[in-house]
């Protein structure tokens, strides 16, 4: 059946039954899904505006968008003091991450959920919160929002933005839902010439390639200095496994066996991607023979137990602190047909970085840091650890292949500056217009 824009505004509003079990199914494994069904739902109240200052509303679905708007968020801040922000995600993980954010200025800043894009619920969402000016991080875009915001002749901006293959081909299936709403954004800031190719053929415009505020992220200061303290003290070189996804575990178990001298030359920190699968990986690790110690129980390098084989990273907003701890990084998400995670975050650290097949999610940052040096692309675990092990038999190598990572990190910075100088004249026209908008 053919989706049309009313056909959609319907099925959202009729689905919302739906949405509430499948907040109570993930709340088995992380029960924050059952908090603020208000917000969600748009039963209650959202920061209201309660004086003349302007406000920009930030989106940032979960943790990496909303780690990603940091640099973006404090440039704001100092470019516009007569702002206040309300910034929401649609995870609880996001809304954590979020927490360290507004910290920045808990004056100024207030956080929410963005409701389920229901023609009501959106409405409400926007005439309470009154953004004079939207940003959207990366990929997030719900059709009857963007709608309601096109209504108000409120500017949105798509930032950071980026749409891989799958995620082209998936908005194509809905293509009369998806063109109007790509092609109501003021601005579109894509990453790549890929995105912005694929961004256009859904109907985005004034698309500009303005890179990856993700090279803009400053490491948490005193966590790189508490990872170089355990480094010294763990004394071996460190080999981090980041973000991994259900199943890539299992594949890293097995791929060891092959390996089996690796345990005894490297620390092995595994950070799986998602709390709940915290408790689940440790068993797994458990029933492969290895011996293994939760992040969450030490406090000092001195408390890891003789013969730990993996130390489990299940602590939350510590990425700084992993990626600083790495010698080498094996990026989660690549071996599983999930696209990577961030590799972005160890090749700064200068932690040279290994992928697996799947790279959709950061393709072009991928090969140019493989051509860089500070990258190596692999067709499985195995050939991962193979790639450990040449490391360790050639320490050259491997510092070379660190600085490249470092270097090239530091070459891709700038996305901030090029955003805020587009943000900066819609920001303008923005306040200028705003007493239509309301």
């Amino acid at each position: 059946m053919k989706i049309t824009p009313g056909i959609y505004r319907c099925v959202t509003t009729v689905a919302l039954p739906l949405a509430s079990l499948y907040l109570m199914w993930r709340s088995r494994r992380q029960p924050a899904y059952r908090d603020y069904w208000d917000e969600r739902f748009a039963w209650g109240t959202y920061p209201l505006r309660q004086d003349s200052r302007p406000r920009v509303w930030i989106h940032a679905v979960s943790v990496g968008e909303t780690n990603a708007a940091r640099p973006l968020l404090e440039a704001m801040l100092k470019a516009w003091p007569e702002c206040d922000v309300v910034l929401t995600h649609m995870t609880p993980t996001g809304r954590e991450a979020g927490k360290k954010l507004v910290r920045l200025a808990p004056e100024r800043i207030h956080q929410c959920y963005l409701p389920y894009d229901a023609p009501y619920a959106v409405e409400k969402f926007v005439r309470q919160t009154r953004p004079t000016l939207g940003v959207i991080m990366e990929t997030e875009v719900w059709p009857n929002l963007i709608e309601e915001l096109a209504r108000r002749q409120i500017p949105v901006v798509l930032a950071n933005a980026r749409e891989s293959e799958k995620s082209r081909a998936q908005a194509e299936k809905v293509i009369d839902v998806m063109r109007p709403a790509f092609g109501s954004f003021s601005a579109v800031l894509a990453q790549s010439d890929e995105d912005k190719e694929r961004l256009e053929s859904l109907g985005a415009r004034d698309v500009e390639v303005t890179g990856s505020l993700k090279f803009d992220i400053r490491a948490d200061a005193s966590q790189v200095a508490t990872a170089h303290i355990w480094r010294e003290a763990i004394g071996r070189p460190v080999l981090l496994l980041a973000s991994t996804r259900q199943g890539e575990e299992e594949m890293f178990l097995d791929a060891l066996k092959k390996h089996p001298e690796l345990t005894k030359t490297v620390q092995i920190v595994l950070v799986p991607r998602h709390p709940e699968r915290f408790t689940p990986v440790a068993e797994q690790i458990r029933a492969a023979g290895l011996k293994v110690a939760r992040r969450s129980g030490l406090s000092d390098p001195k408390d890891i137990p003789e013969g730990t084989d993996v130390i489990l990273g299940d602590s939350m907003g510590e990425m700084s602190f992993y990626c600083a701890l790495a010698t080498f990084t094996i990026m989660g998400g690549s071996f599983a047909n999930c696209g990577s995670q961030n590799v972005v975050e160890p090749a700064l650290a200068g932690s040279p970085v290994i992928v697996g097949p799947s790279t959709f999610n950061f393709d072009r940052i991928i090969r140019e840091g493989i051509a860089a040096g500070g990258m190596v692309q692999v067709k499985d675990a195995d050939g991962a650890f193979g790639v450990v092990e040449g490391w360790i038999a050639e320490p050259g190598r491997r510092a070379a292949a660190a600085e490249a990572a470092r270097t090239f990190a530091q070459g891709c910075a700038g996305a901030t500056d090029r955003m805020m100088k587009i943000l900066e004249k819609l920001w303008s026209y923005a306040r200028k217009n705003e007493s239509r908008m309301y």
